[in-house]
């Protein structure tokens, strides 16, 4: 029983220690990476102090509701960069309304751009807006359309805005690009980079108890073992 545990236990722990390693070496990147650029901070636009006041004369609340096409769970005053318009949400959609006529305001490609370039600050150039028809790895979580920019600077900056309410969804760049990377490999989700719990992680974390119980058991054996193996001295 004992030499046949043992063989297992070393075949099993060597399976295990690459996925160990991979775990030690990724959470040191994710520790060593630094989270204000890994997030896109440092080419964020500061967030204007004042809020601009909201204009006399626009709808009310109320009468965005009415005339809403379905049922709202949701409405908030916003700023469309310098239109006051009615943001409404229900389940996984949104679209704004322009505050003082009611019509739908679409958010193209000039508006993505214009978004972008305010929320952008650095050395960079944007590209032409991108419409996404479904969310991407750097985008996931989030419901298309969406407007990816690219910006040419040496972090390869990309911005997402919402093609329903113009909102920036996510920062993105090249250490993202390679924290993500690291993400994936330490909680061991290869697909959607966003599961902790899957199957992959759960069987190798019960692998690695399952190695330091029998390696405690191995240990216990084999000083049993040695001292009901050692020889009596007669004097």
């Amino acid at each position: 029983m004992t030499r046949w545990m043992r063989t297992l236990h070393k075949w099993v722990g060597l399976v295990l220690a690459a996925q160990f390693v991979l775990w030690m070496a990724s959470g040191l990147a994710i520790s060593l990476l630094d989270h204000e650029e890994v997030q896109g901070h440092h080419h964020r636009a500061a967030v204007a102090a004042v809020t601009p006041a909201w204009p006399v004369g626009t709808l009310t609340p109320a009468q965005m509701l009415a005339a809403a096409p379905h049922a709202v769970r949701s409405v908030e005053t916003a700023w469309l960069r310098d239109r006051a318009v009615y943001r409404l949400a229900a389940g996984e959609s949104a679209w704004l309304v322009d505050a003082r006529s009611g019509e739908r305001v679409t958010v193209d490609a000039a508006t993505a751009a214009a978004i972008a370039a305010a929320d952008y600050v650095g050395p960079g150039q944007a590209g032409a807006p991108a419409l996404i028809g479904a969310a991407t790895l750097e985008a996931r979580g989030h419901h298309a359309p969406i407007w990816r920019v690219d910006f040419d600077d040496e972090d390869h900056t990309t911005l997402y805005a919402s093609g329903q309410d113009g909102r920036i969804l996510e920062r993105r760049n090249d250490l993202w690009r390679w924290f993500d990377i690291a993400w994936m490999l330490h909680i061991m989700d290869y697909t959607d980079r966003d599961d902790f719990n899957n199957p992959l992680v759960v069987t190798a974390a019960a692998g690695g108890l399952w190695i330091a119980l029998t390696g405690v058991w191995l240990l216990l054996a084999s000083l049993r073992i040695r001292r009901t193996a050692r020889p009596v001295v007669v004097t």
